[in-house]
């Protein structure tokens, strides 16, 4: 996934530094000791010109609600980013996160999963996306470890909200894991090619099953001079400590830069075995592709475009499927703490049953808007 939003040197000023001149970590008596706290707001609305009784735009998630304004994420963090140099060095994150999206993004097991009663605040939740420590080592190139709870690296959205072009998600990236929880290193084998490898206790769990362990591991090649990235990513392993259940995911992602042009093309494929009965095993995969320009430093245009293919109807609940969204949208930034991104996106389908407006039709058209503040 796109890496959540940092508090690295160069980072534009958010709205608490534009205010009063000074970040966060100022104010707390922080920043000597490079620790720094920081955050976003996400909200907007969605209206589904099929209006639909449930005000219910799923299959499409996180901006699942029409017609209603919704708080999607309000994200606090504190952090120490280690200092990859000549020496050793610790640092970490911790995520709060509250809003609509939380209920996307929490882990089974006894970690952030009933923290607020669905019966007091319904739609809203709380999630503890990240908790983890993380260690430089200087060895050979710089080796890094992450330790604890942490944003998984497979696929190319990313769940906080500001580092994507498009409020609303693809289908590939619901069916993806979100987090992770165990160990994950880095390793820089040279200027181009970079290696991640650990352990975790699978997609989006803390400790449910806690023996059912999985490798993640992914390999990543950058060519400055061409503007090209290529990443392959993979999470393996079983679900369930009880049954054979492994989980194959992986996903293989190509960017490539064109002067004020970006483009990407990514390919996901999942497997799961005994997930829809035993001895019945679920299949999924797709295709997205992103093209966007930036005009100007405040002006951003792009258009997004999906099939994905639920070959058993395990990951949505129209049976055999496949799903189609074709996006195009705008960014604005009028400040360097504020984005808008107004939206249009279609969805169609080929289903056993009808997936949209609560069972009664094969396509939607959605017209979102949201704003992206950052602290």
């Amino acid at each position: 996934m796109l890496n959540p939003v940092a508090s690295a040197d160069g980072t534009p000023a958010g709205l608490i530094q534009t205010l009063s001149g000074k970040d966060a970590s100022s104010w707390a008596g922080l920043q000597p000791y490079g620790v720094n706290i920081g955050g976003w707001a996400a909200a907007g609305i969605n209206h589904n010109t099929a209006n639909p009784s449930d005000r219910s735009n799923g299959p499409v998630s996180m901006t699942d609600r029409s017609n209603e304004f919704n708080l999607y994420q309000l994200d606090l963090f504190i952090e120490k980013a280690v200092t990859k140099a000549s020496a050793w060095d610790v640092g970490g994150r911790f995520d709060f996160m509250f809003g609509t999206d939380t209920k996307y993004t929490q882990a089974t097991g006894n970690w952030d999963m009933g923290l607020i009663s669905q019966r007091n605040l319904r739609l809203y939740d709380i999630a503890l996306p990240q908790a983890y420590v993380e260690v430089f080592a200087p060895v050979g190139n710089g080796l890094s470890g992450k330790f604890g709870h942490f944003y998984t690296i497979i696929g190319y959205e990313s769940v906080p909200s500001p580092p994507n072009f498009f409020s609303s998600h693809t289908y590939s990236f619901k069916s993806s894991p979100f987090t992770t929880t165990g160990a994950l290193f880095n390793y820089a084998l040279n200027e181009q090619w970079s290696l991640n490898f650990g352990a975790v206790t699978g997609a989006d769990n803390f400790n449910r099953d806690i023996g059912a362990w999985s490798q993640m591991s992914g390999l990543t090649w950058t060519n400055a001079k061409t503007g090209t990235t290529a990443s392959f990513s993979v999470l393996s392993g079983d679900v369930n400590l009880n049954q054979s259940s492994q989980l194959v995911y992986y996903s293989a992602i190509l960017q490539q830069d064109l002067g004020k042009w970006h483009y990407v093309l990514q390919h996901d494929r999942g497997t799961q075995q005994n997930a829809i009965a035993q001895g019945q095993n679920a299949e999924w995969y797709s295709i997205v592709q992103y093209l966007t320009y930036q005009a100007t430093d405040t002006w951003g245009l792009g258009v997004r475009g999906e099939w994905f293919r639920d070959q058993n109807g395990f990951r949505y609940s129209a049976g055999e499927a496949s799903y189609y969204d074709v996006t195009a949208g705008l960014n604005w930034k009028p400040k360097s703490w504020l984005m808008i991104r107004p939206e249009v996106r279609y969805d169609w389908s080929q289903a056993q049953t009808a997936p949209f407006d609560a069972g009664h039709r094969t396509d939607q058209l959605l017209l979102g808007i949201d704003s992206v503040i950052q602290f």
